[in-house]
């Protein structure tokens, strides 16, 4: 007689309530999360450049530069716990070939 086992095991996944989008902005630090191909620094820096000069007091935190080791996937809790440090209000999460 056989019995079939599942071999993954009991995995408890936890329901959580996304952050509420920003009305605006303004005033806002924005975190850009690269993934480290090469020259995708060119496409995150000119989003930079164009939501610094259209945006009124947006701050940019550069995640790549600022936590070198945020552009990993899965991230590293260490890494999570420094990107929550510098307290953004919103991160983006940037791909780029």
């Amino acid at each position: 007689m056989w019995e079939l086992v599942n071999p993954e095991g009991i995995v408890a996944v936890k329901s959580v309530k996304c952050a509420p989008r920003p009305n605006t902005l303004e005033g806002k630090t924005i975190g850009l999360r690269a993934n480290g191909k090469h020259n995708s620094d060119h496409f995150h820096n000119r989003l930079s450049e164009l939501l610094t000069s259209q945006v009124k007091d947006v701050k940019i935190v550069k995640l790549w530069e600022a936590v070198p080791d945020s552009n990993t996937y899965p991230l590293k809790s260490k890494a999570i716990q420094e990107i929550a440090d510098l307290k953004p209000d919103i991160v983006i999460g940037l791909f780029g070939d």
